[in-house]
């Protein structure tokens, strides 16, 4: 079951400060028909609009994406990998799973009878579910709301509240209440109501009788899934309260948009909106630019331009990189406790071993005690860094936390004996990802940065988030880093960027870090065999790969097995650690710890004095390239 109810708990509802500047604004006059927007979406989707007056039939397949706009009348449908997140301006939320179509029916303020007065106005929205799974958002329930799913065999009503309507096996229909009641009807059956935390479901039998029984909510919690919208979008209640118009600047404004909502039906439907208004067909609708496309200022590359960046580079060699005098980031980057001097000789060394690039983690939390000494010291760890043929990927954000504890700037902890990277903090602390009110600091900082070195060729490219969701935030994080992509993307860094897949692959999470990154990049410390299974799922992405992050030697994840599925794949890498120091990286972590062999080092290749851990090591790094394709 979700972990974050959209029933909008005020606990989290941080985004409604910055939102009421939005909807402060006076009351206008419901417009008749609505419309839903892509507030959010990973995969594919597609929705056919009426192309030309309704009478003549004619309709057209149209890609969705982030920014589209429909109205009623209109058929949605997710492919295999599409998700969906409908903000519907009547008053509710869809999210709509993989496999799924639907037909949107109503979507309007409409009236029983001749309305006389605003208040007689009802919002209905009315939806056909052919195959697959939704789940409505729609707040606390309100007599002037009609929200309808209608499966083959029923239909679930209800005024509001959260819940899910989900195609199961052998012809039923499961329905599962979050949070308030509803009322199910199967077909040519009676009417029963189901209510908060209770499931059911409902079929038809061979004689078309209508079956409905209450189950135990545990049972087929995978069918009330839907990760995407389970924390990205736990703060929209603003976009559908019942006494606002529906507040589209404020939603682009939220999502990032780019440019205006495009409305993919053109205006060549308008419905009714009560019985005294016909149908009729109508471009009332002002003109909108198309959003940008691949390639354009301040989007994705197009797979040209990334495809000829990766091919220039070669096969990329490379090292996740701690200096060995540094227990985190804070301590890497400080200004007391900054170390040109070892950083010059380590990176000599990862010269000689053959390595051509380094990733290392930034630390937002030194970057805002001292933004100028800040940049100054990473312009010096570049200098550093091309002095000795190496090319750099800084890393924005990090959620990994070891300590347990938020990054402070000022003296670190010392290192705990036996323990391996005990002191690593994340960056920012997880109060910052979830907190908006500290985002525009966040904002000030991906600018700040990539402003400083965007067309510095030093950098490799951006990695903007390292491992996202980690330290036990989940999909807690996925709203920060979504938008850190929209920060990035407005500065127009002539280098990629990225943000790798680490866990889940198949997640809504994964999902939308690598489609939006401009190559493709991912973790893994498992067998070489998984690793080669996880390429050839991320080759359907059709743009280069890169393992950001991999090395845990106990395991069977070393040099002498990982290198050939990479030179097979062209796949560049990063592995963890270079030199053994204060994060003891050759310690084995307790849960990985290997009993048949526990002093094998998990991490690190060099020792503290530059000698390799083992020399063949070294020999395989110098020699590696990419098997050459016919």
């Amino acid at each position: 079951m979700n972990n974050t109810s959209i029933v909008f708990r005020a606990g989290r509802l941080t985004f409604l400060a910055l939102a009421s500047c939005w909807l402060s604004v006076p009351a206008q006059a419901a417009k008749p028909t609505g419309e839903a927007v892509v507030a959010a979406m990973t995969g594919k989707a597609q929705v056919r609009v009426y192309s030309a007056p309704v009478h003549e039939g004619k309709t057209e397949l149209k890609d969705l994406f982030e920014g589209a706009s429909v109205g009623e009348n209109v058929r949605v449908s997710t492919g295999k990998d599409g998700r969906l997140c409908l903000v519907c301006s009547p008053g509710a939320i869809l999210c709509v799973a993989p496999n799924t179509a639907f037909e949107i029916q109503q979507l309007r303020h409409t009236a029983d009878g001749l309305p006389k007065s605003g208040e007689d106005l009802i919002r209905r929205i009315h939806i056909k579910l052919f195959k697959g799974r939704l789940r409505v958002q729609a707040g606390v329930p309100m007599p002037t709301l009609d929200l309808q799913i209608e499966t083959p065999v029923g239909t679930v009503a209800a005024q509001g509240g959260s819940f899910v309507v989900a195609e199961g096996g052998q012809g039923r229909w499961n329905v599962m209440s979050e949070a308030y009641e509803l009322a199910v009807a199967p077909r040519n059956g009676p009417r029963a109501a189901l209510k908060a935390g209770e499931a059911a479901w409902m079929a038809a039998d061979g004689e078309d009788r209508g079956q409905f029984q209450i189950e135990d909510a545990s049972e087929n919690t995978e069918l009330y899934q839907f990760e995407l919208c389970n924390a990205f979008f736990a703060d929209l209640e603003p976009f559908i309260h019942h006494e606002r118009p529906f507040d589209r600047d404020g939603l682009g404004q939220y999502i990032g948009a780019t440019a205006p909502f495009y409305s993919l039906d053109s205006g060549a439907l308008v419905t009714d909106a009560s019985p005294t208004i016909r149908p009729s067909v109508a471009g009332v609708r002002p003109a909108v630019l198309p959003r940008p496309g691949e390639g354009a200022p301040g989007g994705r590359w197009d797979e040209i331009r990334i495809w000829k960046w990766y091919e220039d580079l070669g096969a990329v060699k490379g090292v996740n990189y701690v200096p060995r005098t540094a227990v985190n980031s804070v301590e890497t980057w400080m200004e007391d406790t900054f170390d040109p001097d070892t950083i010059d000789e380590e990176l000599g060394w990862a010269q000689d071993a053959g390595y051509t690039s380094i990733r290392v983690q930034l630390q937002f939390a030194v970057w805002q005690a001292d933004p100028d000494g800040f940049l100054d010291r990473v312009d010096r760890f570049l200098e550093i860094a091309a002095k000795h043929g190496l090319r750099t990927v800084p890393v924005l954000f990090d959620d990994l936390n070891r300590s347990g504890e938020p990054p402070r700037v000022g003296p670190q902890p010392a290192p705990i004996d036996g323990e391996h990277n005990a002191r690593w903090v994340p960056s920012p602390g997880a109060e910052a990802v979830k907190d908006r009110g500290q985002w525009p600091a966040l904002e000030k900082y991906v600018k700040d940065v990539m402003g400083q070195f965007k067309r510095d060729k030093r950098v490799l490219y951006w990695d903007l988030y390292n491992t996202a969701g980690n330290g036990g935030l989940g999909e807690e994080s996925l709203p920060l880093m979504d938008q850190t992509f929209n920060w990035a993307r407005s500065v127009e860094a002539a280098q990629p960027l990225a943000v790798p897949a680490w866990r889940e692959f198949g997640s809504a999470m994964a999902a939308r870090k690598l489609e939006r990154s401009d190559l493709i990049t991912f973790q893994s410390f498992d067998s070489a065999e998984s690793i080669e299974a996880r390429i050839q799922l991320l080759q359907r992405y059709k743009r280069p790969i890169i393992c950001s992050d991999w090395l845990m030697r106990q395991a069977g994840n070393d040099f002498k097995k990982v290198l050939p599925v990479f030179a097979v794949y062209r796949v560049g890498w990063f592995n963890q650690g270079l030199v053994s120091g204060k994060t003891h990286r050759p310690i084995q972590e307790a849960r990985y710890r290997t009993e048949q062999d526990p002093d094998v080092w998990q991490q690190d290749v060099l020792d503290k004095d530059g000698t390799p851990y083992d020399p063949n090591e070294v020999e395989l790094i110098q020699g590696f390239r990419f098997l050459e394709t016919p």
